[in-house]
């Protein structure tokens, strides 16, 4: 079996930190042409502005001391200027010397060199370039917020998985896509699945991680949830003066969305929903309704009872009979929208195995709204009535299990 090996990766960011190939396609060049540049002409590039460039001053001072710069690398722009990829705290350095007076001279070693991209067919150069802007700055010199660094990877996720695509279908590698991204990130399964997590949480909670107050764990925990309930858990532990842990989250989240394996139940909010819910019972499975109908019909088929319900009464429980249903559609959507959010979680990590418990009851909440949204008709297919065995007033099985009660 074939190794999901990053070489792939790595070859390519050497190529681009090595001078440029002379005349054969085996022979570098032992030095590239270095012009001196004025460095107030270089232009920063803007694939560089999230990575750190502090401690500029140390290294003005070590430029002072030893009278060596490195050469700054640049690409040619369109319009004659000349763009910085790799050399960004160098040309912060020059300057700040110049301000300080430590030097007047502006000028900075360079070198020009164009991205080389071996692989066109599968990425564009642009998307070279971002990997040559991000590897080289997964360093020491890097200083990356959390919730920064997950959107890094977010950046070049799609990048990576082309590649990755490129190569399984020349028949380099085997395997999945998750263990390939992690292995190429230098890091495990696990910790990459809690890096991504963090651009799921709210806004409030990515301020809180990226103060250390919530570690990467705790937001992970905390990205199964929607935004609304994510900060009404971080509210309620902070109230009780305790620290934003994985276990108080857990603990918290059983309050708000009730145990993992609790079955699905439907939240009732006021009094006036658990009325029309009450009233609403009716018309979902309309049994009382139907064995009131029964016992006022005889056998002839005439109704014993005078009594006559007036039109208006009876357009007042449609209207509450359909406004109970549409709330109680709701509720059920919502539930859907938890369990499909916990699913994605889950197989995030996971096996599909694993995941087949989230995977039935996704499935199961489907069914209850297939059939919310089909018991209205009274029109329904004969052939599949007779076939249903769900609770409908128009399936036959249910109305002879039905008559057997009574």
């Amino acid at each position: 079996m074939k190794k999901q090996s990053a070489s792939l990766i790595a070859k390519l960011l050497n190529k681009n930190s090595q001078p440029v190939q002379g005349s054969s396609s085996n022979e570098f060049k032992t030095t590239e042409e270095i012009i001196m540049r004025d460095v107030h002409e270089l232009v920063p590039n803007p694939k560089n502005e999230k990575y750190s460039l502090d401690n500029i001053e140390e290294l003005a001072m070590m430029i002072q001391i030893t009278h060596n710069i490195e050469p700054i690398i640049l690409k040619a722009m369109d319009n004659g200027k000349f763009m910085i990829t790799s050399g960004h705290r160098r040309r912060l350095a020059q300057l700040y010397r110049l301000e300080q007076g430590m030097t007047d001279n502006p000028m900075v070693p360079t070198i020009t060199r164009e991205i080389i991209n071996d692989f066109e067919d599968a990425i564009t150069d642009d998307e070279m370039e971002t990997l040559n802007i991000v590897f080289p700055n997964k360093g020491q010199r890097r200083n990356l917020t959390p919730s920064q660094e997950a959107d890094e990877i977010a950046l070049i996720k799609p990048i990576i998985k082309k590649l990755y695509d490129y190569q399984k279908a020349a028949g380099n590698i085997d395997g999945k896509f998750r263990p390939y991204f992690a292995n190429i990130l230098g890091i495990s399964e696990t910790s990459l699945h809690r890096k991504e997590a963090i651009r799921k949480v709210s806004d409030e909670v990515k301020v809180e991680v990226d103060a250390g107050n919530i570690t990467a764990t705790a937001a992970a925990e905390l990205a199964s949830m929607d935004t609304e309930k994510q900060n009404s858990v971080v509210e309620a532990i902070k109230d009780r003066g305790e620290e934003i842990t994985v276990q108080a989250v857990k603990e918290e989240k059983k309050k708000v969305v009730g145990p993992k394996n609790a079955p699905i139940s439907v939240v009732r909010k006021s009094p006036t929903e658990c009325e029309l819910e009450d009233e609403g019972q009716t018309k979902l499975f309309d049994q009382t309704r139907k064995n009131n109908t029964d016992k006022n019909i005889s056998n002839d088929g005439v109704n014993s009872t005078d009594e006559v319900v007036p039109p208006v009464q009876k357009q007042e429980a449609t209207d509450k009979d359909t406004a109970a249903k549409m709330w109680f559609q709701k509720e059920i959507v919502e539930k859907l929208k938890d369990a499909e959010q916990r699913l994605s979680v889950e197989a995030a990590d996971k096996t599909e195995e694993e995941c087949q418990e989230w995977q039935a009851r996704v499935k199961v909440i489907k069914d209850v709204l297939a059939y919310l949204d089909e018991s209205h008709c009274p029109e329904r297919c004969k052939e599949c009535c007779d076939d249903c065995d769900r609770p409908c007033e128009h399936s036959k099985n249910f109305q002879v299990a039905n008559t057997m009660n009574n």
